[in-house]
């Protein structure tokens, strides 16, 4: 058991890390011209290619054919939840606000909607670790946002559309543990043919537009890491660990953001962005060791 939480625990954090170039990656291609619709079907569209040839070549045409035969009412109902509503709303709001509001006001939705959501389904109140893990996550990401500097004139859309992709990741961490989808690559690529299906009607609705051979490269990269990797690393760490504790950790990638903001952009991480790190830490570790509790109990 413990060693299942651990690779859960690192596989998150991997998704965190992985997630946290999405916002540089669509700005820059936002500038080549590609519309967000565009950017998230790519993007999409480029990773389901890639899996698809993997599994082909891994014989697994059969696996899964049998597998979307059997869950695709599942995967249909999850892929609306974390592709539809996350990529599509979340890349929209990249175009109004600057890429740390939409990844607080994003991960502050998912989070409460993954506790109050998990709540619901399991028709029980909130526990006491759940209200202090969320307070302190959302204290933590309040700081970082503080600190962030102008707001991209606080736009109404951009938030809205930020939080509506926080709601619909929180939903998917909740319905694909409790679904028990797994966390294979055939996982991930039935949930991609779903949300490439589910994308293309606002890529279509908004007007088609191809990609250069400049933005070539930035939507391979942006398919590579944080679609498939990123992707791929949360399913299989819901396999691994509840939907509660992937939720939590993955709360670091705005810590994983500013590391990678200060060696790529030079960009000195302050004294609250620095508390508010330790304390999205300490939400994780805290719900963490409540968990290992309950488990030694159980097992015991």
């Amino acid at each position: 058991m413990g060693g299942s939480r651990l690779a859960g625990g690192v596989l998150a954090t991997l998704a965190a890390l992985f997630n946290g170039t999405v916002g540089v990656i669509s700005v820059n291609l936002f500038a080549s011209g590609l519309s967000a619709q565009a950017v998230a079907f790519y993007k999409c569209l480029l990773a389901l290619a890639v899996l698809g040839v993997v599994l082909l070549l891994s014989g697994k045409r059969q696996a899964v054919c049998d597998y979307l035969g059997a869950r695709w009412k599942q995967l249909a109902l999850c892929a609306g939840f974390g592709f539809f509503m996350l990529y599509n709303f979340e890349t929209a709001a990249y175009q109004y606000i600057n890429v740390a509001v939409v990844v607080f006001c994003l991960f502050g939705a998912s989070t409460v909607t993954t506790f109050v959501f998990s709540a619901v389904l399991e028709k029980r109140g909130l526990y006491a670790i759940d209200v202090v893990s969320i307070g302190l996550s959302l204290a933590g990401l309040s700081l970082i946002f503080l600190d962030v500097g102008d707001p991209g004139a606080g736009s109404v859309a951009g938030i809205a559309y930020a939080v509506l992709s926080g709601v619909g990741y929180g939903m998917f961490l909740v319905l694909s543990k409790r679904f028990e989808l797994g966390g294979g690559l055939i996982t991930v690529f039935s949930l991609m043919l779903f949300g490439v299906a589910y994308l293309a009607v606002p890529f279509v609705l908004t007007g088609v537009s191809l990609p250069d051979s400049e933005s070539l490269p930035s939507l391979v990269l942006l398919a590579l890491l944080p679609t498939i990797g990123g992707f791929w690393c949360t399913v299989k760490a819901l396999s691994l660990m509840s939907s509660q504790s992937v939720q939590l950790i993955e709360l670091s990638e705005p810590v994983f953001a500013m590391i990678i903001g200060f060696i790529v952009l030079g960009q000195v991480t302050t004294l609250l962005q620095a508390v508010g790190g330790a304390l999205i830490l300490l939400a994780i570790a805290a719900h963490e060791l409540s968990q290992n509790e309950n488990e030694q109990v159980v097992g015991g």
